[in-house]
């Protein structure tokens, strides 16, 4: 068991490492579509490998809290980035709904879990994480059910926000891993610095769309600027 134990951190680490260097080789091609799309699927790989084994760390071995609520977020936000881009405007299907709310009961009920035991977990690290997870959740429930005819030309922005927000988790995890002599601060900056990120990213596409708007009056354009895939 200490082998399997052992292969799986090994497999774990491997691929988290990887998938932070692929997802800054696909952010430096956001303005070529085909080698954008091509990094991003590397990207969505190597986070399902790394998701997969923390879910085996979770089963089979000891994890640690920061551990299971970043493979939750980074899980979700990643798969839910990916299929943004894949609807575009079209509405998200049952089962990408059924995964949102399955996911929401995971957090809740993980949440309960650690409030009733005593185990060492940094509450600002959690509570922020978990936040971070019902917000995305939340907003896919709301324009799936009431609002999507309003929120349907965002699909850009999500695909923005949730994939940079998988990164900020796979960053957070190996940042706060790595330099865990300075909990909670290694685990909480990266994150900061990766909503700064995001911020900016959004900030430009709202700016290349309002030029474009001004350029073509009374004409939508498909031309995001940022990136586009089949």
């Amino acid at each position: 068991m200490q082998r399997l134990h052992s292969l799986n951190v090994l497999v774990h680490v491997l691929s988290g490492t990887i998938g932070l260097v692929i997802g800054l080789v696909a952010l430096f091609y956001k303005n070529r579509s085909q080698q954008h799309s091509r990094y991003g699927r590397y990207f969505l790989y190597t986070l399902t490998v790394v998701v997969g084994t923390a879910l085996l760390g979770v089963l089979l071995f000891r994890s640690s809290s920061f551990l299971i609520i970043l493979t939750l977020l980074g899980g979700y936000v990643g798969y839910s980035g990916y299929r943004a881009v894949r609807l575009r405007e079209s509405r998200s299907s049952m089962l990408d709904m059924l995964i949102t709310l399955g996911v929401l009961l995971a957090g809740i009920l993980y949440l309960l879990s650690m409030q009733r035991t005593s185990g060492n977990w940094s509450p600002s690290v959690v509570y922020s994480t978990l936040s971070a997870l019902v917000l995305v959740a939340g907003y896919d429930l709301v324009k799936h059910f009431w609002l999507h005819e309003r929120l349907k030309t965002w699909w850009l922005y999500e695909h923005i926000y949730k994939m940079l927000s998988a990164y900020s988790a796979l960053l957070s995890a190996f940042s706060g891993t790595v330099l865990s002599q300075y909990k909670p601060y290694s685990q909480i900056l990266p994150s900061v610095v990766c909503v700064l990120t995001i911020v900016y990213f959004i900030w430009q596409q709202v700016r290349k769309r309002s030029i474009l708007t001004g350029l073509q009056p009374g004409r939508r354009s498909d031309k995001t600027g940022f990136y586009s895939t089949n």
